[in-house]
């Protein structure tokens, strides 16, 4: 098993080093869930897209699309890919720190479309521990502000997975996260 993640972190780097602009790793939790809470763990590729769409003085807006590969973990393990095209809005600087503003909106595929926690006990009535997400397609929308600095940059990123009512279950979930990034 250890064998089998250190070459598929190694194939990762390389993949990521030779064919996209950035590699991210992040971690969080679900949040606005009462009734199930999940870890989750992501690694994120950016590929660019439109280096410029907009630009004045100080800011510029950029296009990329982001391949995300996360595990959201508790009672159940719950793994997913997800392809979500990016509006940037970052700063032009480049000798200091640049801020950041990203917003996504894509499609993901989960293995598995309950999120099972333990029960929590409640005085009115009883929560079963399991987020149904009603399909395993969602769709992906995220909302991400961070600064970057050289090479290197730091996000707080919100995600939020909805069916958007394709299929009869929909209670959706959000993840917050931290993540650090490289460009390459």
């Amino acid at each position: 098993m250890l064998i089998r993640n250190a070459l598929v972190a190694c194939l990762l780097f390389y993949c990521s080093s030779t064919l996209s602009q950035t590699l991210t790793l992040a971690g969080g939790n679900t949040i606005r869930s009462k009734i199930s809470e999940h870890n989750s763990y992501r690694v994120e590729m950016n590929f660019g897209w439109k280096p410029e769409v907009w630009g004045n003085g100080g800011w510029t807006l950029s296009l990329n699309h982001a391949l995300s590969v996360m595990t959201f973990r508790d009672e159940n393990t719950v793994n997913a890919i997800s392809w979500a095209p990016n509006i940037i809005l970052s700063s032009r600087e480049t000798s200091g720190i640049r801020p950041y503003l990203q917003f996504g909106f894509g499609v993901a595929y989960l293995s598995d479309d309950k999120f099972e926690s333990e029960p929590e006990p409640h005085p009115m009535y009883t929560l079963d521990g399991v987020t149904d997400v009603g399909s395993h397609g969602q769709f992906e929308s995220s909302l991400a502000l961070g600064l970057g600095y050289k090479q290197f940059s730091i996000r707080a990123k919100v995600y939020h997975y909805s069916n958007a009512g394709i299929a009869s279950q929909n209670d959706g979930i959000d993840v917050a996260e931290f993540g650090i990034s490289y460009s390459f």
